[in-house]
């Protein structure tokens, strides 16, 4: 239960500054995109001159990698929050933000981005972290006696041996090993990314889109490329059925050959950014009503309701979390294994 309180105090804090006057939904559009800064939460912190509350961002700026024509390659990190923050920041090193919210040169030079925003860094800390454990649970194999697995391979085993014997062999048959790395791979890549959503480090790798469409795309390519002949012949040339039958149902099948990664892509992202937003509204239900009645008798009533709503909906999500993996990677082995298939 502590665990559970921690993950939402960041949230219940956050919403402490949607005030009287300001609307909720700014901070959960803002938890829920991407951003050039780790933005954790902020704390209230006296008032403003004009009497408004001030507030101090706890964020860790991520670094802002940018090339120029002339200039060659900067490295340099943003340290303001605010729009007119970061665009103050941005002219120090030449640069400014556009009416579009990107960087430009302010020379107007065509520049190239590659700052490393929120989900691209937490990417990469779910990568090392993926890899960390994979090395540990090798390297206990590889100390093992008597075929007894010990430290991080005796909690991996039980989840491995369940993808393949689950998972993999109803599907693959005797391709089960060729493709298992894929497939662990695919599922601790999302099971990890999403319960590290839940801590309080503002996470939402996979309510990014575009990460999911990464996934889907890769799942795309490994099915197409590993395609026998026969699932080929029924999608532009469907055997056993009439001459004029094959021509209509050849765009039926090309639409299903993209519709399958679609329906990955869409089931992913919007289970877990659901999560998210629901966690979101509950505990805003505290300072909306607090606001609205301008009672704070009437917020810490319904912080009650919302804090054991919310943790209730938190507890759920460590189930989605693995459940949306799993869903993903047998999607992934069933269509691979329908492509495999030969004719009979």
């Amino acid at each position: 239960m502590r665990r559970w309180f921690v993950a939402l105090l960041p949230l219940a804090l956050a919403w402490a500054r949607t005030e009287n006057e300001e609307v909720p939904t700014s901070f959960i559009l803002e938890h829920v995109k991407d951003s050039y800064d780790w933005h954790i939460t902020d704390i209230p912190w006296g008032r403003n001159p004009d009497g408004s509350r001030h507030y101090i961002a706890i964020a860790v700026p991520l670094p802002r990698i940018l090339y120029h024509p002339q200039r060659g390659l900067s490295v340099f990190f943003v340290h303001g929050h605010t729009e007119a923050e970061i665009k103050a920041d941005l002219e120090k090193h030449g640069y400014t933000l556009g009416a579009d919210g990107k960087i430009a040169a302010i020379d107007c030079q065509p520049i190239l981005d590659l700052s490393l925003t929120k989900t691209a860094f937490q990417l990469l800390l779910v990568g090392m972290l993926l890899l960390w454990i994979g090395r540990a649970a090798a390297k206990a194999y590889q100390k093992t006696q008597n075929g007894v697995p010990t430290g991080a391979a005796r909690i991996l085993e039980p989840v491995i041996l369940f993808i393949r014997n689950e998972v993999a062999r109803p599907n693959l048959h005797h391709h089960t090993d060729r493709f298992m790395p894929f497939l662990l791979t695919v599922f601790f890549f999302i099971w990890l990314s999403n319960l590290f959503g839940l801590t309080p480090l503002n996470s939402n790798i996979m309510g990014n889109i575009t990460l999911t469409f990464l996934l889907a795309l890769i799942a795309f390519l490994v099915i197409h490329v590993s395609a026998s002949k026969a699932y080929w012949s029924h999608i532009f040339w469907y055997p056993g059925v009439p001459v004029w039958l094959k021509f209509f149902m050849m765009p039926i099948e090309i639409i299903g050959m993209f519709a399958k990664p679609f329906a990955l892509m869409m089931r992913l992202f919007a289970n877990i950014l659901a999560g998210h937003l629901m966690t979101l509204s509950i505990i805003g239900l505290i300072f909306i009503l607090a606001a609205l009645l301008k009672s704070a008798v009437v917020g810490l009533g319904v912080s009650v309701f919302s804090v054991l709503l919310g943790l209730f909906v938190m507890a759920l999500e460590t189930l989605v979390a693995a459940l949306q993996a799993y869903i993903f990677t047998m999607l992934s082995a069933v269509f691979l294994g329908m492509a495999m298939e030969e004719s009979h």
